[in-house]
């Protein structure tokens, strides 16, 4: 075979870049995949006493299935056929299509010895002899995390299998997935027009419990290291539908389910799981417990030495994963901002997590398409207080011109669309004080402060006392644009120590000076300190637009306000903090007009090649780097976007960057934090995505 062959299709090839797999090392393995089996492969499949199969259904989707029979006796092979003499069992109930044409994925496991060899291949007849398959593809993979067992595959090979519909919550579920330390999974590439575009199936290993059922009801593995190809990663970049065999060797029951795959490429997620490299979910649709599935009694011999490299899941996993949401309702409560109720799906019997008011949502979206590019996340304010038996979050979000998130969220996601969201977070919340408050918002800024002035305002309504004098402040375009007036006018005429203010900027013919709003034109606190008791002895919380924020901010230093008294959400570049220049300092930087950056995938270890995936020429217009990467298509890892948690840090490989504003999280030697930084110079810039 050429060693120039072209076995590796786009989307596994896609993966292996992202992953740093260089160039040098697919040339070197495509040799391994041959268009013929070899002659040890052929005697292996022809003694083998099991097979497992990934097909299609007749609506496409790939299932993991398994036939065996007598040693010798279940396959006859040649160098370019297989003729499978017996048919899975599941095939009839699953509507599995086993005519010719159909693409096949097949792996022969030899659990004994650990040696298994996989065979992808083309249907080319189908009859009373058996289902003969040609070899489009044949290699071998290593005994990584293979489980060394005896089965008697001739035991009970006459009790029909039989199967029932359960959940994947269920008590017998769950037993199985927490004794599985091995399962198979069926995936299929999205085109199926070529010998390297087909079926697959392939064996996963692990601790038991390594496949981890999550609080939502998905399901999520560790990616260990293995041959680098990718087959199923691949795979799932072009077609996320997936299917799971999960046997239990010692009953002979299993359980089969088809769902839908994503790769999280997330390294903390990753981090969860000692030796993972990424993160594989998969939300299942449909569940079957089989019984009879395999020969029961199987003997575990010794399980697999790499696991000695790996680890299991921490009991607190659960706390530290995206959790899908279903979007329970959808309202409109302004022209420009939406609130979203998220509650959890019927399968998840789990109690949403309680949060402080204040606190944010870090949500998860799927773009249209599939891949690595196919997710966003982005960080939305709590809009209400946490109620005792709270059965949702609410996030209200402005509909942003340039928005790529909030557009999506506007224009496409409707109620019962499910997206993901980790647990509350975030330390912009109330503080213990006997001096009053004061919170002060602009556009949607509004959505913190009130979640804190609702959950001032709930204990107030079960009888508490009274929290002392409260100012809300808010500025807004007009009353078109503004949120949650209604909500806040009542709650002022029921609780005299609520002090409402609203600013104006540009009010249209309907707005009423006294009525629905009580000031037009630029907020400015100064203007207020009649009305407002001694602001400096106040506690002052801000949120809003980072114009509007830098200038409050400004404004009550130069009050006199303590620093200490000052508390705020800031989601602009930098800190607030920053704003005021110490004695003697430099001028600012002046920033250059240009600057190529280059983005590279790929490991830059000696004698390994990186690979650009853009270069993209910056000029200041365009923001931050990571602004400029998402303009350029990438996807790079990011949460806050303010320069707090450090999530988007990235390798710099060459070249220096600036930050107009220091962040406040720290970044190692050769890193830059891309949602704060620009280019330093004109020279170029070369930015490592994935280690």
């Amino acid at each position: 075979m050429a060693a120039n062959r072209q076995v590796f299709h786009e989307g596994e090839r896609r993966v292996q870049q992202r992953a740093g797999v260089p160039d040098t090392y697919v040339h070197r393995v495509s040799a391994y995949v041959r268009d013929a089996m070899p002659d040890q492969h052929v005697e292996f499949f022809g003694n083998q006493p099991v097979l497992f199969m990934g097909a299609l259904d007749r609506q496409g989707w790939p299932w993991a299935v398994v036939t065996y029979g007598a040693s010798g006796q279940l396959c006859t092979a040649t160098s370019s056929e297989l003729l499978i003499r017996k048919v899975p069992p599941l095939a009839e109930a699953l509507d599995l299509t086993l005519e010719p044409g159909a693409r096949l994925g097949l792996l022969g496991l030899e659990m004994t010895s650990r040696r298994r060899n996989r065979l992808n291949g083309t249907v080319r007849s189908h009859d009373a002899e058996g289902i003969r398959v040609s070899v489009d593809q044949s290699f071998g993979n290593c005994p990584q995390y293979i489980q060394q067992r005896e089965v008697d595959w001739q035991a009970g090979q006459q009790a029909p299998p039989v199967a029932r519909q359960v959940s994947i919550g269920s008590r017998a579920s769950r037993a199985m997935l927490a004794q599985a330390d091995t399962f198979f999974i069926a995936t299929r590439a999205g085109e199926l027009g070529d010998s390297h575009h087909g079926v697959d199936i392939s064996h996963r290993g692990g601790k038991p419990g390594f496949l981890h059922l999550n609080a939502d009801g998905s399901l999520s593995f560790p990616d260990f290291a293995g041959n680098r190809f990718f087959n199923t990663l691949g795979n799932i970049e072009q077609d996320p539908r997936v299917s799971l065999f999960i046997p239990d060797f010692v009953t002979g029951q299993a359980l089969v389910l088809k769902g839908c795959g994503r790769v999280d490429w997330d390294p903390r997620r990753a981090s969860l799981v000692e030796g993972a490299e990424r993160i594989v979910d998969v939300v299942p649709e449909q569940v079957w417990h089989v019984e009879n599935a395999l020969p029961p009694h199987g003997r575990l011999i010794e399980r697999s030495p790499s696991l000695a490299q790996t680890g299991g899941w921490p009991k607190e996993a659960a706390g530290n994963a995206y959790r899908r949401l279903r979007i329970a309702d959808k309202v409109r409560e302004s022209d420009v901002i939406t609130s979203f109720y998220l509650e959890p799906l019927a399968t998840d019997d789990l109690p949403l997590a309680l949060y402080t008011a204040g606190q944010f949502l870090t949500v998860r979206l799927a773009r249209a398409g599939h891949g690595e590019q196919a997710t966003l996340t982005r960080s939305y304010s709590l809009s209400g207080a946490w109620h005792e038996r709270a059965s949702h979050y609410r996030i209200s979000v402005k509909r942003e011109a340039h928005g790529t998130v909030s557009r999506l969220l506007h224009d496409e996601y409707a109620v019962g669309d499910v997206l993901e969201a980790l647990p509350p977070a975030g330390d912009f919340v109330l503080r213990e004080r006997s001096n009053a408050i004061v919170l002060v918002s602009s556009g949607v800024g509004i959505t913190p402060m009130l979640a804190m002035l609702e959950a001032m305002v709930q204990r107030a309504d079960a009888g508490e006392a009274p929290p002392g004098e409260v100012f809300f402040i808010h500025s807004a375009r007009n009353g078109r644009e503004q949120a949650f007036a209604e909500m806040l006018n009542a709650w002022a005429d029921r609780h005299p120590w609520l002090h409402l203010h609203i600013a104006y900027t540009r009010p249209t013919p309907e707005d009423a000076l006294g009525k629905t709003h009580h000031s037009r034109g630029r907020l400015t606190l100064a203007s207020l300190t009649a009305w407002l008791p001694d602001i400096t002895r106040s506690h002052v919380y801000l949120c809003g637009s980072e114009g509007f924020m830098r200038t409050q901010y400004a404004a009550l230093l130069a009050l006199g306000m303590p620093p200490e008294h000052l508390h705020f959400e800031f989601f602009g570049h930098g800190s607030l903090e920053s704003e005021a220049p110490e004695p003697g300092a430099a001028a600012p930087q002046a920033l250059p007009s240009h600057a190529r950056v280059t983005f590279v995938s790929a490991s830059t270890r000696q004698n390994e090649s990186r690979e650009a995936q853009a270069v993209v020429e910056w000029t200041p217009a365009q923001g931050t780097l990571l602004d400029l990467a998402e303009r350029a298509g990438l996807a790079p890892l990011s949460s806050c976007r303010v320069g707090r948690c450090g999530s988007c840090a990235l390798r710099l490989v060459s070249g220096e960057v600036h930050y107009p504003v220091p962040p406040l999280a720290a970044t190692a030697e050769g890193e830059v934090l891309m949602c704060c930084a620009v280019p330093a110079a004109e020279e170029p810039l070369v930015i490592r995505l994935t280690e």
